[in-house]
């Protein structure tokens, strides 16, 4: 009787065990966000704070042949043959504690943004920093970034930046379109 006693507990006991170990498996459930940062994996980079409570923004269609989507002194500058059909594209500068824009590609037909948006030739994107006001920004050096426009994660450092300390813009080309801001 005892040894059928300890088998039963012991199948039990390997059901239970085999039941909460599948429960375990499967996808990663929901927790809260991590806290991110842009220091934590780029240190010494911050963004810049340049607080702003006004979005702005602007669109347009682009030919084939190119153009410029200019929004005050911030723009994107679209060469002949960068695109394959002509294509709304929008410029935002959303209300932030940072220095940060959007460019977007919109459909043609619902001007829903796109998920994604390359071009056949790199583009060139001004970012106008003039409402930066603090006292070294003529001494640092500016950078920018390519970056998740909720988290403000930094997702990639774009290279080639040429910074116009008289008249605060920043210049740089990219194939592709997302999110900006400006860092130190």
């Amino acid at each position: 009787m005892f040894g059928i006693q300890v088998r039963r507990w012991g199948t039990a006991g390997t059901m239970v065990a085999m039941l909460l170990l599948a429960l375990s498996c499967g996808e990663p459930r929901a927790t809260a966000p991590k806290p991110t940062s842009s220091q934590s994996k780029n240190p010494g980079t911050n963004l810049l704070e340049c607080p702003s409570d006004q979005t702005t923004t602007t669109s347009s269609i682009v030919g084939l042949l190119g153009g410029v989507v200019q929004l005050g002194a911030t723009s994107i500058s679209i060469p002949a043959g960068a695109l394959l059909a002509p294509t709304p594209i929008r410029v935002t500068i959303p209300a932030s504690t940072y220095m940060e824009i959007d460019v977007t590609a919109l459909d043609v037909v619902t001007a829903v943004p796109l998920q994604s948006f390359l071009f056949q030739q790199p583009v060139s994107i001004t970012i106008d920093y003039s409402r930066c006001n603090r006292n070294n920004i003529n001494s640092e050096t500016l950078h920018v970034w390519h970056v998740d426009p909720v988290t403000h994660e930094l997702l990639e450092e774009m290279g080639g930046v040429v910074d116009d300390k008289v008249s605060r813009h920043l210049s740089f080309t990219t194939g592709h379109l997302s999110g900006y801001a400006v860092a130190d």
